[in-house]
């Protein structure tokens, strides 16, 4: 588990916060006045979160439904806004389950700054 630091934005995987001596927290709200979850991306293939961003970004897409399709090895991302916008893939994503929805910060991560 990784978290990161409110206060500098770094992230340390959890076992180095807990034994870091400075500072020393008692409680785990402590902790967590200090450091917050960071959530791996359920996408873990780089181009395809790249691409998936990419998409999302120019038709300004929030959330979308994960579907496949179990004839042929394709699986495709559609928006859930107004707009009919999707993406597909060759293979399947296995950490994404068919029917669901998601954002696009579950699938991808956060941005970058």
């Amino acid at each position: 588990m990784k978290l990161r630091n409110k206060k500098t934005g770094e992230i340390w995987d959890i076992g180095k916060v807990l034994v870091n001596d400075y500072p020393c927290w008692e409680t785990l709200t402590q902790i967590c006045e200090d450091w917050e979850d960071v959530k791996e991306p359920l996408i873990k293939d780089e181009k395809i979160r790249k691409a998936v961003r990419a998409w999302a970004e120019v038709n300004s897409i929030k959330t979308a439904l994960y579907s496949e399709r179990p004839n042929k090895s394709l699986c495709q991302l559609t928006d859930m806004g107004d707009e009919d916008y999707d993406i597909q893939f060759v293979g399947w994503i296995p950490t994404l389950k068919d029917g669901e929805e998601y954002t696009i910060t579950e699938l991808c991560g956060e941005e970058e700054e």
